[in-house]
């Protein structure tokens, strides 16, 4: 019994560096990549394929980290869904209304990297499996490290939003994604990952369409 907290210590640290160096593999494994194969239209496909990638290697991560939570016997918050679909349109008309988002050139260029039209399968497969990645990674493991050193719940909630504002590399999407951040750790808390990972899949399917 005296190592089972030693243990679970470790397995949380563990989880918190897992966060950090499976997306780096994942986004160095795309760049060696497409310095292999000439044309920028690629680009979306190659990375489409490393973001499924990187979901197969968090899935089983967080399985192995006891993912049984997954297993929701909760009912689906319905309301809280919706609201949550609705609260990313408000931002989203918010930010492009202020004409911020237009003047965010990082924004911009991860707009443009997406492609065209003829890469909408492409398009759609990265945003589903980006999905569930990042739900897997923020909510799932990130969080579940983070419980075994803080006891706060709106604290693991905000530290975990602020990296999965970071992680996305520009002012606008890291607006965005703080806020949604938070809501989804709500949503988790309330439904189970099935519920974080229901909405998020929603917004980016918006976002398509948009």
């Amino acid at each position: 019994m005296n190592g089972s907290p030693e243990r679970s210590k470790r397995s949380g640290i563990a989880d918190l560096l897992a966060v950090f160096f499976l997306p780096l593999a994942g986004n160095i494994s795309a760049s060696l990549l497409l310095q292999l194969v000439p044309g920028a239209e690629t680009a979306l496909r190659f990375n489409a394929l490393c973001q499924f990638c990187l979901l197969l290697f968090a899935f089983v991560w967080y399985r192995q980290g006891g993912g049984s939570v997954a297993r929701e016997k909760r009912s689906f918050p319905l309301f809280e869904f919706a609201g949550t679909l609705i609260l990313y349109l408000l931002l989203l008309f918010l930010l492009l209304r202020s004409g911020y988002a237009a003047s965010d050139r990082n924004y911009q260029t991860a707009l443009r990297s997406l492609g065209g039209d003829g890469e909408r399968a492409a398009l759609i497969f990265y945003a589903l499996c980006g999905a569930a990645a990042e739900e897997l990674l923020f909510r799932g493991i990130l969080e579940r490290g983070l419980a075994v050193f803080l006891k706060r719940r709106w604290l693991i909630a905000c530290i975990a939003a602020l990296l999965f504002a970071l992680y996305h590399g520009n002012i606008t999407q890291g607006i965005l994604a703080f806020i949604l951040g938070l809501v989804f750790s709500e949503l988790a808390a309330r439904g189970g990952l099935r519920a974080a990972l229901a909405a998020h899949l929603g917004i980016n399917l918006i976002a398509l369409i948009a």
